[in-house]
């Protein structure tokens, strides 16, 4: 079927973009592996690391307000300096573009073993803040002079209840390099493996990100191909995962969490009760929509079940979209919603700071990358689709985010997951909207359903994936370990759950979980169907009064200045309780029954 291109037609007032670049220039950082740089940085590293411990181990900061903040002066100037991560840096990302550059792998190994040591030595800091009495946590939240630190020491005191002790948490830091090559040996593996499709050679990754691009009759044979070489990296995967959860459960039992997902609670600035609330929300009402989409999908082809490499056809003609459009629609939409946003934009492409396209041995998928003091980078995998266009604009609003959030200083600059999910979501949202907005009937139709598919994906799809990711905690804390043939079975169950009897779900889809990276990030999946939920109410009101754009920037300006709570709250947002959630599903909920009656529209033309 051949592909038609977008077509958008941009406001005549968007400026002119310069020439940019598509690939990364690591040289911003050093020339290579051997750059005498590399080892200046870490020595000068270790040496304000172990200038720090000797300054203030051995003196008594923890009791006396004007001590106190000079201490966390210091503290924070430590952790704003980009020397301290630029070696690390450069070696990740390249190994980001080659799985199989070695001397990065082996260059990150060493240099984490050279600094763990001096890492270590200030360890004792925030472990010291959180002894501190009940009664002088509160002098100290309330004194002016420590009104700058005051959400910093919050979180600590928050996170004091698990601390172990220093010599345990060194233990747990040095265990914790090895856990993480068990996470990097599968990504590797299967960004190193090739599959053979139509006459030619084809890096896994790619394979998977291109089902989409394929055609509709192509799309079982392709998907087939990827399930049955995935199957050959099953007993890898079954060790990895008894692995890593072992050991997660068995630091999670020294911590004394109640739950799979209390770490991720804390350093996601939530709770445990929230996030149940939140998936049993979702799991409660949100699956019954997807499963009536895809009944309302499978009645349009007037067969009785979709196959599962097939759930997201589009049912109109696919439509190209290079990368040129793409980021023509996406610095439109960014700079209607606020110039500052679009000219950011700019800049990061202009200054190389996006890898565009794929190739052999460059890691799957596509993220961004902020660090302080440091130039952002954005990695995609662009192949001309729609769903590339939406990565695009979900990658950027990252970017946005990380962009405005600098504004804050180096404890605040970042921000909690939570919030950064709804970032990148609320620009996915809003080029939907600039899209619909001017489409024809026929064109709406197409767009909407293509929006419902891809929020199903995000937020019904994202949740299945947190049962499952909890279902397996469980069973392997509680019998010991599971097999590939257990892990199969188990993501097989929870892809039926959210997808129904209309979709064609087969033991062998199971097989997904391998490549599932985010199943290892404990319990990361929730975030990205709690942002974009909250994400599409702030769209709406957005779209609904434009002068809500100053709200927007509040909250990407926040930072981590505040909790998730307080800084949704600042937007008038409550999450604390379901009925946010409730409300933005009863927008998919809209949205569905709209897609109805469109199709029984365009059926009697």
């Amino acid at each position: 079927m051949k592909k038609q291109s977008l077509h958008y037609h941009a406001s005549p007032d968007l400026p002119k973009l310069p020439s940019y670049k598509t690939e990364w220039d690591l040289s911003v950082y050093y020339k290579n592996e051997k750059d005498p740089k590399i080892d200046r940085d870490i020595e000068a590293t270790i040496a304000s690391y172990k200038a720090f411990a000797k300054k203030w181990r051995n003196k008594k900061f923890t009791t006396d307000s004007k001590v106190l903040k000079a201490a966390l002066t210091e503290y924070e100037a430590l952790a704003g300096d980009p020397n301290v991560s630029r070696p690390s840096r450069y070696f990740e990302l390249r190994s980001c573009l080659n799985a199989n550059d070695s001397a990065a792998d082996k260059a990150l190994a060493l240099i984490r073993k050279r600094l763990r040591p001096a890492s270590d030595e200030i360890l004792f800091f925030t472990l010291e803040l959180g002894k501190i009495p009940k009664a002088t946590q509160k002098a100290f939240l309330t004194d002016p002079k420590l009104a700058h630190f005051k959400y910093f020491l919050e979180q600590v005191f928050r996170g004091a209840a698990h601390d172990l002790t220093e010599a345990e948490e060194k233990i747990v830091r040095l265990k914790g390099q090895a856990v993480g090559m068990w996470q990097q040996l599968t990504d590797k593996l299967l960004s190193t493996t090739e599959i053979e499709w139509k006459g030619k050679k084809m890096a896994l990754p790619e394979a998977i990100d291109s089902i989409d691009s394929q055609k509709s009759t192509d799309k079982p044979k392709l998907w087939k191909i990827i399930v049955d070489k995935l199957e050959t990296f099953g007993i890898v995967a079954e060790h990895e995962f008894n692995a890593l959860i072992t050991d997660v459960r068995t630091e999670d039992e020294l911590r004394k969490f109640e739950t799979p997902y209390s770490g991720t609670a804390i350093a996601y600035q939530h709770d445990d009760k929230s996030i149940k609330s939140f998936v049993d929300t979702v799991t409660k009402k949100g699956f019954g929509l997807s499963k009536k989409f895809y009944e309302l999908k499978a009645a349009y082809h007037d067969v009785e079940k979709i196959h599962y490499s097939q759930k997201y056809d589009s049912i109109g003609t696919a439509k190209s979209v290079s990368f040129d459009e793409a980021i023509t629609v996406c610095r439109d939409v960014f700079y209607k919603v606020n110039p500052i946003y679009g000219q950011a934009f700019d800049e990061i492409l202009v200054k190389g700071q996006i890898d565009v396209y794929p190739k052999k041995g460059k890691t799957g998928g596509a993220f961004m990358y902020a660090q302080t003091g440091h130039p952002l980078k954005v990695m995609l995998n662009q192949v001309d689709t729609m769903k590339s266009l939406e990565t695009i604009a979900h990658e950027m609003g990252h970017a946005i985010h990380s962009v405005r959030s600098a504004l804050n200083t180096p404890l605040y600059d970042g921000h909690t997951i939570l919030t950064a999910e709804t970032a990148s979501t609320l620009f996915e949202n809003l080029v939907f909207d600039a899209l619909y907005e001017v489409a024809d009937d026929k064109t709406k139709l197409i767009l909407l359903h293509d929006k419902i598919t891809g929020d199903i994906a995000t937020v019904q799809r994202q949740i299945a994936f947190f049962n499952c990711e909890l279902e397996i905690h469980n069973t392997i804390h509680e019998k010991g370990a599971m097999t590939h043939a257990e892990l199969k079975d188990c993501m097989h169950r929870h892809l039926k759950s959210y997808l129904g009897k209309a979709v064609e779900v087969t033991p062998d889809d199971g097989n997904m979980y391998i490549y599932l990276g985010h199943l290892r990030a404990g319990f990361y999946v929730y975030t990205y169907a709690f942002g974009h939920l909250l994400s599409s109410v702030m769209a709406a009101k957005f779209e609904a009064n434009n002068d809500f754009r100053s709200e927007i920037d509040t909250f990407l300006t926040s930072g981590q200045s505040a909790s998730a709570v307080d800084i949704y709250k600042r937007i008038g947002f409550d999450i604390t309780t379901p009925d946010i959630f409730t409300e933005a599903l009863k927008d998919q909920e809209r949205d569905i029954t709209t897609f109805k009656k469109l199709l029984k529209k365009q059926q009697k033309v």
